[in-house]
């Protein structure tokens, strides 16, 4: 595997695992019990000169991302960051994937404000698109409204899973729009800065299982006006532009790497438990290992073809990457926890954290939604690469 990563790749990651031991890890019980945004670890990721991977080279990024020239040096920094703290590396995920579509569709006022702050002052991004029952109505089917009024438009409606919606400097934000003269809806997305006045932050709206320092709240727009210079493309873009399937090799990194957070977790810890040289023990731990490698490769290869610009076929390899690393990531749950046993998994031991993060985390996606859709592809009949529930 070391033989794809360039010079850069390996830097991206000796410094992501150095990170990772040194702060990610060691703050990760306090940010669990929290369930609060780990600054420290973001502005560790700035100060690494890492927060700006997703975007392009000639404006201060490393060019990761889908449609980047280095798609792997984003993906890695999530993967690596996961090993070790997977909350941190879905803000990352979030930020990059946002920074990303921008980077690619902003027009040049905003890539000014919004985009080079991410460059200059270490500044992060977010995308709210769910909301309360979301899942029951389609990926797209939104009830936040965006009403035209002089010099902007004025937002109306409740967001969720809002990650690092305290932190960031702009959160784009997606809303539907009518057009007054065909009366047709599309989806818009606003750029709508953290302190926008109708925007609040609900308290007390995120306390999950798993993921808990992912900080993903809940936000209600009133009246928020958004001036028309932070409207973000034209409405209908996101869906004509699949950004979806664009973001699910990011998961895919997540699960790959808190994967082999938990295999790190077993090696040290079976040998203090006497059970290594038991058989169901190795051939679980081998198992393991297997299923992550293969989810690894499937992740790398999806990179490279859209590194290749190949982007039919990125998609569908991104949704397949997702799909292996999910099924990957569930079968670490239960074969860790067989192996491990339950003097391992105490309320906020390393384990539980790591279990708990990755079935949490594993919610974003149904396989069964995914394979149907692959298998619509390989029978030539319509498929859906941004299907997720």
């Amino acid at each position: 595997m070391d033989a794809i990563f360039t010079r850069k790749h390996r830097d991206i990651i000796d410094k992501v695992t150095y990170l990772g031991r040194s702060a990610f890890a060691p703050r990760a019980a306090e940010h669990d019990i929290l369930a609060a945004t780990p600054t420290r670890n973001l502005q560790d990721v700035v100060a690494a000169g890492l927060n700006a991977a997703a975007l392009r080279e000639e404006i201060g990024g490393l060019g990761g991302g889908a449609l980047g020239l280095d798609p792997l040096a984003s993906l890695l920094i999530v993967e690596h960051s996961a090993r070790y703290c997977l909350s941190t590396a879905q803000c990352l995920h979030i930020h990059y994937n946002t920074s990303h579509r921008l980077d690619q569709t902003a027009n040049a006022d905003q890539i000014e404000r919004i985009i080079k702050p991410i460059v200059d002052q270490g500044a992060f991004v977010n995308n709210t698109g769910s909301e309360p029952g979301r899942t029951g109505r389609g990926l797209l089917n939104l009830r936040t409204s965006a009403r035209k009024t002089d010099g902007g438009w004025l937002l109306n409606g409740v967001k969720n899973y809002s990650t690092m919606a305290d932190v960031v400097h702009f959160n784009a934000i997606s809303a539907v729009v009518t057009d007054g003269d065909t009366g047709k809806s599309a989806i818009q997305f606003f750029a709508v800065p953290r302190h926008a006045a109708g925007l609040t932050i609900e308290p007390d709206s995120w306390d999950p299982m798993g993921m808990r320092a992912a900080y993903s709240p809940t936000l209600t727009l009133r009246d928020c006006f958004v001036a028309d210079r932070d409207v973000l493309g034209k409405a209908g873009d996101y869906a004509r532009g699949r950004w979806t399937a664009k973001s699910h090799l990011s998961f895919a990194a997540q699960y790959v790497g808190g994967s082999e957070g938990v295999v790190d977790f077993l090696c040290d810890y079976i040998p203090k438990r006497g059970t290594s040289g038991n058989s169901h023990t190795q051939l679980r731990l081998g198992e393991i290992r297997i299923a992550i490698d293969a989810a690894r490769n499937s992740l790398y290869h999806a990179a490279w073809l859209w590194q290749q610009g190949a982007t039919d076929n990125a998609e569908l390899a991104s949704m397949k990457a997702k799909h292996v690393a999910l099924k990957c990531a569930t079968s670490v749950i239960e074969k860790s926890a067989q192996i491990a046993g339950s003097s391992a998994l105490t309320a906020r031991s390393v384990l539980s954290r790591f279990l708990r993060d990755l079935r949490y985390q594993s919610l974003h996606e149904n396989p069964d939604t995914t394979a149907t859709e692959i298998g619509r592809a390989l029978l030539g009949e319509h498929f859906d690469v941004s299907a997720r529930l």
